[in-house]
């Protein structure tokens, strides 16, 4: 079953269940809020897919035009890091199904799916940024060794290391921001209904 197709069962499970009815409305508003977060991971996911997976041939096709061993291996790091990229986004999209359609289970789906989102993106500097970074430092120092293989790091290329630290701490804090201003008030908020939903089937 698809997530699409589990989403429109709860959405009937959650209009149809009277233990809800007093909740209804603002899981429905949560449904919504839900809906909306899997429409930008999904965006998200086929960018950084697509353009990981373009740029493999093209690392590939430099390993026949290495200028030394220092650019060999930046371009091994560059072609592992956008396999493992992909893979890294879909494995954490990969969560077990419920086996009913109960809002219950809606919500613990949710929560789990939201959680992995933040763990995913908290982590960012580790399985995103750190391997193209040095990839990309091997592979443009690789490319000015010099008769005895070591690298001559001209101003060009310090001045072209300064941007992409700027830019991979961009990126780092725009993660760092949609965690906290998107996915964990949204986990808050699916926490908070969890409880509810507890509460009630304890009155």
């Amino acid at each position: 079953m698809k997530l699409d197709d589990l989403k429109a069962n709860w959405k009937t499970a959650i209009e149809s269940d009277n233990s809800t009815q007093d909740l209804s409305p603002v899981i429905e508003l949560l449904v919504k809020e839900t809906s909306k977060v899997d429409k930008s991971i999904k965006r998200r996911d086929r960018l950084e897919i697509s353009i990981a997976l373009l740029l493999i041939p093209v690392w590939s096709w430099k390993l026949f035009y290495s200028a030394s061993l220092v650019q060999t291996t930046g371009l091994w790091i560059a072609i592992v890091a956008c396999l493992y990229i992909p893979y890294k986004l879909l494995k954490t999209k990969q969560i077990n199904a419920p086996k009913d359609n109960s809002v219950m289970a809606f919500l613990q789906f949710e929560k789990i799916k939201i959680e992995n989102q933040k763990k995913l993106l908290e982590s960012v500097a580790v399985w995103y940024i750190a391997p193209l970074m040095v990839a990309i430092v091997l592979i443009t120092a690789g490319a000015t060794v010099d008769e005895t293989g070591i690298p001559r790091i001209t101003e060009q290329l310090a001045i072209y290391y300064g941007f992409c630290v700027m830019l991979v701490i961009g990126i780092y804090f725009l993660n760092k921001r949609a965690v906290k201003k998107q996915l964990l008030p949204l986990l808050d908020k699916i926490k908070q209904r969890i409880s509810e939903l507890n509460d009630l089937k304890e009155i």
